[in-house]
């Protein structure tokens, strides 16, 4: 995959690069037929003359007759010509010029693009027809290029001296009938790594691996030459690696031959000398490690952190030698600037790497913390799922999800793209979730059965919770401060911790450890206990404690608005908050929704859909044999799973609002409320709608005088697919009568009320295969109904 050097220089057509004809002539450029003289006369005669060079060589000159000027140089002839007007034309002189110059005829042959017969300028020299001709074939020869005359070779051209010093001293002027003939390429040896120009290089003659260095430009300020390796092939026709030390005398004047690869690595990366500080801070640096720093020289003031940076907990990674075992800090920052030099001023290693965290996490879709949500001690062994968050984490600079692209395709292609994905990798070095789940990645992989991971956990009521790294000697309130401090809901005066120990190596105890948390806020160190690994610290929550609930009221009430709600309120409770039902309010069609029940209707419709894709799938490989009734069927089916699939859950729960308004406390009527829920109570309504298999679904005026039936028959009647046993009715305030329940025939029950949804559904014997489109025709209507009524407010 090394360039082959020197060979660029021909790219591009060949008739850029025809030499230049407009320039002086040199003094020693020999002419011949096809030059023309320029000839100006002044004193008593003048004139102006063009002579050309005839085929005798020479040039008719008026008055003088012929002047033989072929094989002389134009100076010479020049002075010839000036000493004939001279003696023989009194009082005259003559200034003489060159006019156009011949065209001479040469051959450019051997490995070239496009070996032949060229035409060029007199001028012309050996490179000018190598670059006429299309230039060397990646198989000739740059350092040998030859020129013949009369089958002698006249000179040797090394295009190395051209491209690489600028030297054309032995780039010959070219005769008419020369022959310019390249030969094959001679030795090639390659040179990469960390040299200025990595690339495959001619040798000429006897070449040493320090020459070779110098052909490429040189090492590169990141050349490592001690560690420098020479590929070749030996005698035995096999391929061997060589270490040469090219900073050493015997190293550098290492023979080479053909097919050797030079190997120049680079030095580490790693920097011995040095501490690191990034994340959330103003100036990400690096700087030189001093004996007897602290962290407070590597941040001396709180003015160096952005504003929302967690001064109480800087997460330092650290590699111990010589095994290079990675260890974890921490630092709390606040506490050291009050104190320098104390215990809480941690003194730094060459290497560390201190990490500050914003308070402010950064959002990565599809990512969890480790442990947030596992129960019992699953995340113990949870080694995938961190090292699957670590690569994600790694990957989002992308800029979205990643698919199944290619690494290049990863790659931002911009500017925009490259300077989103930098901020983004800025931003996540600043995130305590992505650095701590690298670390806890590390130190899983570094665990043994004889030295377990150094992790401890700390759930519940903290701004961050989650797994970290146990530190030398840490204690609960080192964790309290990895999990960002405790959250405004903790229960301040206890927590607990759970502590896994294995017992004879045979099997694992848990061992409940109650945590005096009040005595550790006041500073005592006997209640400040040390951690050990797997240690789960859990923080309660105080009592009764939750994020401000609130509901809604909307419709026809006094006051209709958002209501903040106490544990165990009653709807009843915050109608008579909003001041009450209005004089136009209409009770019997009131809709309460909740969340929790519209996410539950969305998965029973998710489970509902995928039952249905199986039976017909089922369905049709059946169907295959079962002719035209089967495949309409199917055709029915497909089109009640696509409106199956377009519904949208409401989450309605039916009530009768005037009777849980009546309902006295502790009554099975009271409708305890919960965050979210949404009460709208509709004005007068005056219309009953009826729909499914009716001809023309619709709304009417409600009527008093007329039953079911003839509502329907005012619709238009029922299709050949309705099933007439199964009609029911939704009432306003989302309760169902059914035609098969006993109340039915009760008179009372049948009349048909304002806001009154008729619903005729489909005759589903038509399709029996599926026992399922019974319930499916259900839920679209009902959910159809609830949707309806919503959407009027």
């Amino acid at each position: 995959g090394l360039v082959l050097f020197g060979y660029g220089m021909f790219r591009g057509a060949p008739e850029a690069f025809a030499p230049v004809v407009d320039i002086p002539v040199p003094t020693d450029y020999v002419l011949g037929p096809g030059d023309v003289i320029q000839v100006q006369l002044l004193g008593r005669t003048p004139g102006a003359y063009t002579l050309a060079v005839n085929r005798d060589g020479a040039v008719d000159f008026p008055d003088l007759g012929p002047i033989s000027v072929v094989g002389l140089t134009f100076d010479h002839a020049r002075q010839l010509m000036q000493e004939r007007v001279a003696q023989q034309m009194i009082g005259v002189s003559a200034s003489i010029t060159m006019g156009e110059l011949r065209s001479i005829r040469v051959f450019v042959l051997g490995d070239v693009e496009h070996p032949g017969s060229y035409s060029v300028s007199s001028l012309s020299t050996m490179t000018h027809a190598l670059l006429v001709s299309g230039g060397i074939s990646p198989i000739g020869s740059l350092r040998n290029v030859q020129l013949r005359r009369n089958g002698d070779l006249v000179a040797a051209l090394d295009l190395y001296d051209l491209v690489l010093r600028g030297d054309n001293s032995n780039d010959a002027r070219l005769k008419a009938g020369d022959v310019i003939f390249v030969p094959p390429v001679g030795p090639q040896v390659g040179v990469d790594g960390e040299v200025r120009r990595p690339g495959m290089y001619e040798l000429r003659g006897i070449a040493t691996a320090d020459e070779l260095v110098s052909l490429a430009g040189g090492l590169s300020p990141a050349a490592f030459p001690r560690g420098a390796t020479l590929e070749r092939i030996d005698e035995r026709r096999e391929r061997i690696v060589e270490d040469l030390d090219l900073s050493a005398s015997e190293g550098r004047t290492r023979v080479l031959r053909a097919g050797d690869l030079l190997m120049v690595p680079s030095v580490l990366e790693r920097v011995d000398n040095a501490v690191e500080l990034v994340g959330h801070v103003f100036r990400p640096t690096r700087v030189q490690y001093r004996p007897g720093m602290r962290i407070t020289d590597l941040v001396p003031s709180l003015r160096e952190l952005k504003p929302l940076a967690d001064a109480h907990y800087l997460l330092i990674r650290r590699e111990l030698a010589p095994d290079r075992r990675v260890v974890a800090l921490s630092a709390d920052l606040a506490q050291a600037l009050r104190t320098p030099g104390s215990e809480a001023d941690v003194s730094l290693q060459p290497g560390d790497r201190v990490h500050v965290f914003s308070l402010a996490p950064v959002e990565r879709p599809g990512l969890t913390m480790p442990g947030a949500a596992d129960t019992g001690m699953e995340w113990l062994e949870s080694d995938q799922a961190q090292v699957q968050n670590q690569q994600a984490g790694r990957a989002v600079g992308s800029a979205g999800p990643a698919g199944d692209r290619s690494e290049r395709d990863l790659q931002p292609e911009s500017e925009e793209e490259k300077q989103a994905a930098e901020e983004l990798r800025i931003a996540l070095e600043a995130d305590r979730q992505t650095v701590v789940e690298e670390l806890i990645v590390e130190l899983r992989l570094q665990a043994t059965h004889d030295a377990t991971a150094p992790l401890v956990r700390v759930d519940g009521r903290v701004r961050a919770p989650g797994v970290y790294p146990l530190e030398p000697g840490m204690r609960v309130s080192d964790l309290l401060r990895a999990g960002g401090s405790l959250a405004e809901s903790a229960y301040i005066t206890s927590a607990e911790i759970t502590r896994y120990e294995v017992v004879g190596g045979e099997y694992r105890e848990a061992e409940l450890i109650e945590v005096d948390l009040a005595g550790i806020r006041a500073g005592s160190r006997d209640a400040d206990l040390a951690l050990q690994s797997f240690d789960f610290l859990n923080i309660k929550e105080v009592t009764a404690w939750r994020e401000q609930e609130a509901v809604t009221v909307r419709g026809e009430v006094r006051f209709p608005g958002t209501y903040p709600i106490r544990r165990g309120e009653t709807l009843a409770s915050v109608v008579e908050r909003a001041g009450g039902l209005t004089d136009r309010a209409f009770p019997d069609g009131a809709i309460f929704t909740r969340i929790r029940l519209r996410q539950r209707e969305g998965q029973q419709v998710r489970e509902l859909t995928q039952r249905m894709e199986a039976d017909l799938a089922v369905l049709s490989v059946q169907a295959a044999q079962g002719g035209e009734q089967s495949a309409q069927t199917i055709a029915a089916g497909q089109s009640l799973l696509a409106e199956l699939r377009s519904v949208q859950p409401v989450g309605r729960l039916a009530i009768d609002l005037p009777r849980v308004l009546r309902a006295r406390p502790g009554s099975p009527d009271e409708l305890m409320l919960e965050d979210g829920d949404v009460l709208m109570v509709p004005g007068v309504i005056q219309s009953v709608t009826i729909l499914g298999e009716v001809q023309s679904p619709t709304s009417l005026l409600f009527d008093p005088s007329l039953d079911r039936d003839q509502y329907i028959a005012r619709s238009g009647g029922m299709t050949r697919r309705a099933d007439a046993n199964r009609i029911y009715i939704v009432r306003a305030n989302g309760l169902v009568e059914a035609s098969g329940s006993r109340r039915w025939f009760n008179a009372s029950q049948m009349q048909v009320q304002p806001g009154d949804t008729i619903v005729v559904p489909a005759d589903i014997e038509r399709m029996r295969p599926i026992p399922l489109w019974s319930a499916v025709t259900s839920i679209i209507f009902n959910l159809a109904v609830a949707v309806a009524a919503v959407n009027s407010f």
